[in-house]
């Protein structure tokens, strides 16, 4: 198949998704949580605009916490995650990067990541220029805007023109890839916010054998430098990896996996073993894995989990819910599925066999029958609490709304905090911190903790929707103390 006929093909399938009736997973047991209201910045309502201004999530500070690092008309605008769903008030950080000063999104590159690797994300631009960079200074706010390189923008640049992020030498810091006809240069950074001469990778990847809208990397070679992943279509359509070797070149390509239907791929770790893994929503209901094997090559593809395709009803990928996503939602170590249909959040959690549990509606919030528009509403995966699992966040009409992970494939939208010992007015604090209400409160008699919580119900621990009231025990004095 050529590859016109190859684009035709995926066009009309989907476009033939746009109308298709949603239909619901197995719903949970329990009352599906709403999201949590985090934040009245970064919304429609403010102004933000997804075809204007680039919005996402990175660790900004160096407390594992995910941040809201978000590029307006003018400039750049932080908010720093507090823990528990919050988020700081939205910061001024930069003025630089932004749709005022001739900044495009679709055009020109804009990556939040670590190019120092000093564990703050710093910020890399990418315009017809060159390369402009700013370091992070861990306190949300970054160092002015430096021009490092006048390479890799599209003036007296071949064309067409890929850059993608990646880690060549497995040093901790990102660099640049630049993929143009017949040549793929690399720029390694130099670690002081700048990178070095971009030299020579490899002369593979030309523009009459590979489709040159679907390059990606990834490690799928066993080591921790990036691997190359692309189509080819001629002289026939097919997956291909390209591995990186010591020298920071890459080899020829080779055919990578053996795929029926369509050569198109996500990459992730759905095993926990280090490789990232092939995984293809298919044109049924169906989603398909094809586990790392080691050398850049996949194993047989099978079904993954019975969800998540084009044609389940919920119009992954189309114009009325985006495409799903993969995150560690269970601090395992295993990339998960996520999905935003139109009834709310669906997930389906790695069993670390290349396959997936069965496909569950965890959060009615977040979908299109709540109002999230793809044209108007990034949806994200992070972890914004810093305990390991990503998390939902949504940029909506209001501003920052939260979906906390339950840790095992839930979005619970609040976690009932320990309590014990406290006074009320410190409960009543640390509830409302957490997105919850004091319910009941009832005493208890004792002699040993007199004002102080004595337990809570739901305990500590336990998943509840956002605004969820909780009550408690009090101990009081009794009459008479042995």
């Amino acid at each position: 198949m050529g590859r016109n006929a190859w684009r035709r093909v995926l066009g009309a399938a989907a476009l033939a998704l746009v109308g298709l009736l949603p239909s619901v997973p197995a719903a949970a047991a329990a009352p599906v949580p709403t999201a949590k209201y985090a934040l009245a910045a970064f919304g429609y309502d403010q102004g933000w605009r997804t075809d204007k201004h680039l919005r996402t999530l990175a660790d900004v500070t160096r407390d594992g916490k995910a941040d809201v690092v978000a590029f307006g008309d003018d400039g750049v605008w932080t908010s720093i995650s507090l823990g528990g769903g919050n988020f700081a008030p939205p910061k001024y950080a930069l003025s630089g990067y932004g749709y005022n000063s001739g900044w495009r999104n679709g055009e020109h590159q804009r990556w939040v990541t670590d190019i120092t690797n000093d564990g703050y994300a710093d910020l890399v631009g990418i315009r017809s220029e060159g390369v402009w960079t700013s370091v992070g200074l861990g306190d949300g706010s970054f160092a002015p805007m430096r021009f490092v390189s006048g390479i890799f923008g599209s003036n007296g640049r071949p064309g067409p023109l890929v850059v993608l992020p990646g880690d060549a030498n497995a040093d901790g810091r990102t660099d640049i890839y630049a993929f143009a006809n017949g040549r793929v240069d690399i720029a390694l950074a130099s670690g002081g916010g700048g990178f070095a001469t971009p030299y020579l990778a490899s002369t593979e990847f030309t523009t009459d054998r590979f489709d040159f809208n679907q390059f990606k990397l990834a490690q799928v070679g066993g080591d921790k430098r990036s691997d190359i992943l692309s189509v080819r279509f001629n002289p026939s359509v097919a997956p291909m990896s390209s591995l990186a070797r010591a020298d920071g070149t890459y080899g020829a390509s080779q055919v990578s996996a053996t795929s029926p239907e369509s050569p198109v791929f996500r990459f992730a770790d759905i095993t926990g073993d280090g490789y990232a893994d092939a995984i293809r929503f298919g044109y049924d209901a169906n989603t398909y894995t094809g586990r790392a094997v080691g050398g850049g090559t996949f194993g047989t593809f099978g079904v993954g989990v019975g969800h998540f395709g084009y044609d389940n009803g919920t119009g992954y990928g189309t114009s009325s819910s985006p495409s799903p996503a993969l995150a560690d939602v269970t601090n395992d170590g295993r990339a998960d599925l996520v999905g935003f249909s139109s009834t709310g959040v669906v997930s389906a959690v790695a069993r670390g066999d290349g396959t997936f549990a069965p496909a569950r509606h965890v959060n009615a919030d977040f979908g299109s029958g709540t109002g999230w528009t793809v044209a108007q509403h990034p949806r994200l995966l992070a972890d914004v609490t810093g305990e390991g699992a990503a998390d939902v966040v949504g940029f909506g009409n209001k501003g920052v709304f939260v979906g906390l992970s339950d840790g095992a494939g839930g979005f619970g939208g609040a976690v009932v905090p320990s309590l014990r010992g406290l006074t009320y007015d410190e409960a009543r604090t640390r509830l409302v911190s957490a997105g919850l209400k004091v319910g009941a409160v009832s005493g208890v008699e004792t002699c040993t903790s007199v004002d102080r919580v004595l337990t809570s119900h739901p305990a500590a621990g336990t998943s509840v929707s956002v605004g969820a009231v909780v009550d408690l025990s009090i101990g009081k004095k009794p009459a008479v103390c042995p």
